[in-house]
């Protein structure tokens, strides 16, 4: 490998671990801006080459297992449990658990991101206002980029925490439950968020009996 190479790679390697601090500790949420940051205060030009979202990604999973791991453990089961419930709440929609939370990168301040797949938004609306929840509304793109399309969100809160539903009609499921080529998935349905949950909840019980017999 080159010297400019080597240069290059050490760049990406150093505004990622340093975009990921910025995204654990401060709680940015913007891999784009956390790595443009990074990129400045480390004295670095974009044109060196910055890193891309999935190694971004990697690099925060590190770090909130190292410097985090115990508060982040705590977090996601708090937000996963959030979203379980919104996501009990909305079951006739057709409901995943996406984003951060369900990922398991979830920074502090982290919402919660739901996907309903269904063909009657309005009844998601009508919905809220059924169960008298204040909400506001908003629009984001469509998970398939190459669709240039945009959904609507219905964001509130739920325990302080800020939830938003992101609608889809019912013919995007299929494309969003696909798995990569490693066998993950960008988003998990009430079955896998339940278990997701009841293995850290077993996880924590075993840990708690280990600690009280030692």
């Amino acid at each position: 490998m080159s010297k400019q190479l080597k240069g290059a790679a050490h760049a990406r390697r150093a505004i990622a671990a340093q975009a990921a601090r910025l995204i654990a500790e401060d709680g940015l949420t913007d891999f784009g801006a956390a790595k443009r940051k990074a990129s400045r205060q480390l004295g670095f030009r974009e044109s060196d080459g910055l890193p891309d979202n999935d190694e971004i990604e990697e690099a925060l999973r590190t770090y909130q297992t190292l410097y985090q791991n115990d508060e982040q453990r705590a977090r996601l089961l708090d937000l996963r449990q959030v979203g379980l419930e919104v996501m009990r709440e909305f079951e006739a929609y057709t409901p995943y658990l996406t984003g951060p939370v369900w990922k398991g990168t979830a920074s502090r301040g982290a919402g919660v991101d739901i996907n309903l797949f269904t063909d009657l938004e309005k009844q998601v609306e009508l919905s809220l206002l059924g169960k008298g929840i204040a909400y506001a509304t908003a629009e984001r793109a469509h998970f398939n980029h190459n669709l240039n399309r945009k959904v609507p969100v219905f964001s509130f809160e739920v325990e302080g925490v800020t939830v938003h539903l992101l609608v889809y009609g019912k013919s995007d499921e299929r494309g969003a439950a696909k798995a990569d080529a490693n066998g993950n998935t960008d988003r998990g349905n009430l079955t896998a968020v339940e278990l997701l949950i009841d293995e850290e909840e077993q996880k924590n019980t075993v840990e708690q009996f280990l600690s009280n017999i030692r």
